[in-house]
């Protein structure tokens, strides 16, 4: 009877004839079979392909992806990029109301997800702003980012997915929907950086210029210009405010900066022990 080549493989693997033991060692031979490098020849092919495979992208990111990416929102501002990260267009599930700012970039694997517990949820990334790969948003109601910021969050909501309190409803369907009194808009100022691995939860606001670390879980109300890190958050140190960006903001606003650091120092946020600073 004729083995499978399941069944064939499996001796070979064990050797149990020297027929098997000779079939092993040809395999061995076979899969350790390297073609020889030359460094010019394939440091050329190598230069190829990367300008052939770039080429390709950006031709189907102008002429398809963007295009058919930018049919699906509100409305999109002037030079705006989607970068090729193996998916081709973001996909956007539910009616959610994007909005999107001048010179924005973003990758082709971030998700948006609009609830359906309200009408039309609302999400705006301002102007030259920075959204990296798999950045997820979920909106039940508005999330708002700001201009000149780096967001490379993998979880931005300002929902919880599910109810919380009453089990019976996640026992529903895709473990059913939050209520309503559960959505807290979002907000994210302008010139923070999220860096990989931060959260932000239901009706968090993030002032202008926040830095957050690896892994920083963002809730409540985060002061301007602040190096921030935990779960929860704490502060912990207060960043320079450059005196150009008066001219930038306005006086007023500007000087809320300030106002913010000293209430930092007055003990008003959360910050961590001196063992812990950086």
């Amino acid at each position: 009877m004729a083995l499978s080549w399941h069944e064939l493989s499996v001796k070979i693997r064990r050797r149990e004839t020297p027929f098997y033991e000779r079939l092993y060692t040809v395999a061995k031979v076979v899969r350790g079979i390297s073609f020889p490098m030359d460094k010019t020849l394939h440091g050329f092919l190598y230069r190829e392909w990367v300008l052939r495979t770039t080429l390709w992208h950006e031709f189907w990111r102008v002429v398809y992806y963007e295009p058919m990416f930018k049919s699906q929102c509100v409305s999109v501002g002037a030079n705006f990029k989607m970068h090729y990260a193996g998916n081709g267009s973001s996909k956007i599930l539910g009616d959610l109301q994007i909005h999107i700012g001048s010179n924005v970039t973003m990758f082709d694997n971030v998700a948006f997800v609009g609830l359906k517990v309200l009408d039309k949820p609302e999400l705006h990334i301002g102007d030259n702003t920075y959204i990296g790969p798999l950045v997820k948003f979920r909106v039940g109601r508005k999330v708002t980012i700001g201009k000149y910021c780096m967001i490379v969050s993998p979880f931005i909501a300002d929902n919880p997915g599910h109810q919380i309190d009453d089990m019976m409803a996640r026992m529903q369907s895709a473990g059913g929907c939050p209520t309503s009194e559960t959505i807290r808009p979002v907000i994210v100022g302008d010139f923070c950086w999220l860096t990989l691995e931060t959260a932000i939860y239901p009706g968090t606001v993030v002032g202008d210029g926040v830095v957050a670390k690896l892994g920083t879980h963002l809730n409540k109300t985060v002061p301007p210009f602040c190096l921030v890190s935990g779960n929860p958050w704490k502060v912990e140190r207060k960043l320079p405010i450059p005196e150009e960006l008066k001219e930038i903001v306005g006086p007023e606003r500007y000087e809320s900066y300030f106002k913010a650091h000293r209430e930092v120092d007055a003990g008003k946020y959360p910050m961590h022990g001196k063992s812990d600073r950086c």
